[in-house]
């Protein structure tokens, strides 16, 4: 029994293993295995999207609450602070609904 490098992680397992204990990549070719980890892996990276957004938008919600209720009136740091974290939030939610739309988009094809 040697130890050998997974082709998906790299670290070492051993050459008789079916799947890497690392990261459950299928080293056999079965098909049902091959599928069913493709189907766990676009449920992954489908809901770190989902989650990737709703922070993004709870970031985005967040700076503009502050902005409007609770920051001095004219232009102080703590406004403009407040601004710019809403910006990001809000690019980040734009970007991360871009990438899941090209997420579902892939499945199409």
């Amino acid at each position: 029994m040697a130890l050998v490098p997974c082709p998906q992680c790299g670290k070492r397992i051993s050459d008789k293993a079916q799947t890497c204990q690392h990261c459950e990549h299928v080293l056999v070719d079965d098909p049902e295995k091959l599928s069913t980890q493709r189907r766990i892996h676009r449920i992954k990276k489908s809901s770190s999207l989902i989650t990737h957004s709703f922070l993004a938008l709870i970031l985005f919600i967040g700076g503009l609450a502050y902005s409007s209720w609770y920051a001095e009136s004219g232009m102080g740091h703590d406004k403009i602070a407040s601004q710019v974290v809403a910006l990001v939030g809000l690019v980040w939610y734009v970007v991360t609904r871009i990438r899941i739309m090209m997420f579902k988009r892939e499945k199409q094809v």
